[in-house]
């Protein structure tokens, strides 16, 4: 064989490793496209149930906000009310409990007669729920 013809051998067989090696090369690359698309997939799905999740807080931010809103719109109520009417909506609620007249006088600043038509009141309204009220005519 002339030199010539092993030259050409010689590339021939340069051009079969060379083939070789690009397809090696492509189907490398397409594993790695494969597995980079998987993870493609899997980060678009995080994506989603993230935007899911905050869709849904955003909704019950909305709602608490709404909520707090009225709470302190009817703070602001109560705030504006007498506070002779706290004091008697705090005198019942003792009552209730069991305080004495002179504990409604001095805890409430309610004078004496104010805490004894409430103590009768509370004790008449028991009677009523108990069934035990007399009508006594004179």
């Amino acid at each position: 064989m002339e030199y010539n013809e092993y030259l050409m051998v010689l590339l021939g067989v340069v051009n079969v490793l060379l083939i070789i090696l690009v397809l090696r090369l492509y189907s490398q690359q397409r594993r790695n496209n494969r597995c980079h698309e998987l993870k493609i997939k899997l980060l678009n799905d995080d994506v989603s149930a993230l935007c899911a999740g905050a869709a849904g807080v955003g909704g019950h931010l909305n709602k608490l906000e709404q909520k707090m809103k009225r709470v302190l719109e009817r703070q602001d109520q109560l705030d504006l009310r007498d506070p002779s009417d706290r004091a008697l909506d705090q005198a019942s609620r003792m009552v209730r409990q069991g305080a004495t007249v002179e504990e409604l006088i001095s805890t409430c600043g309610l004078v004496r007669a104010e805490a004894e038509l409430l103590m009768l009141l509370h004790r008449a309204k028991s009677d009523l729920d108990d069934g035990q009220l007399c009508v006594v005519s004179g």
